[in-house]
């Protein structure tokens, strides 16, 4: 079933990209890179910043529609690897921005809440959630820059070891919109 779910969201998100040139005005596709800065890992043990310099790694690719001037969402595949302890997770995810300030559109904030399904080996199932603020540049129609700043949320249920915490991140991040 897991596996069904995310062919569905692969091939939807894959879908969006062979859109005719007409619809190109609203649809975009980011890839955003993400440094994580670990503040306290909780559950079968605790950790803090204090006791384990916790960092992490994160590629996204998300493809996004503007319904209105001032709201953008979408779909997202990611690739995080989080380190001291290491955790590698392959999330699914939907995203939501928001630009508040009608006079200063570029400034947004965002929400990205999904799952990670895969649970093998080295890889970690669980929610994920980031929550944060950020500015996006249009250099021209389809290609322009965002930079952001946020808090991410990271759950990683492991079923053969039972090794269940929650990683709590600042969130450091850039990337290209085509």
């Amino acid at each position: 079933m897991k596996k069904k779910i995310a062919k569905l969201l692969l091939v939807s998100l894959l879908g969006i990209f062979t859109l005719p040139s007409f619809a190109q005005n609203k649809f975009h596709v980011a890839i955003d890179y993400h440094y994580l800065f670990g503040l306290s890992e909780k559950g079968s043990y605790n950790i803090s910043r204090k006791d384990s310099k916790m960092y992490g790694n994160s590629l996204h690719l998300t493809a996004l529609y503007n319904f209105t001037s001032q709201i953008t969402g979408g779909l997202g595949l990611g690739a995080d690897r989080y380190e001291s302890p290491g955790y590698n997770t392959f999330p699914i995810y939907a995203s939501l921005q928001y630009s508040f300030l009608r006079h200063l559109p570029n400034i947004y904030t965002y929400s990205n809440i999904g799952y990670a399904f895969i649970n093998k080996n080295d890889t970690y199932s669980g929610l994920t959630w980031d929550l944060g603020c950020g500015y996006k540049k249009m250099i021209r129609s389809h290609f322009g820059y965002n930079l952001n700043i946020g808090y991410n949320l990271k759950q990683f249920e492991k079923v053969v070891d039972n090794d269940n915490n929650t990683r709590h991140s600042l969130s450091f991040g850039f990337g290209v919109i085509f």
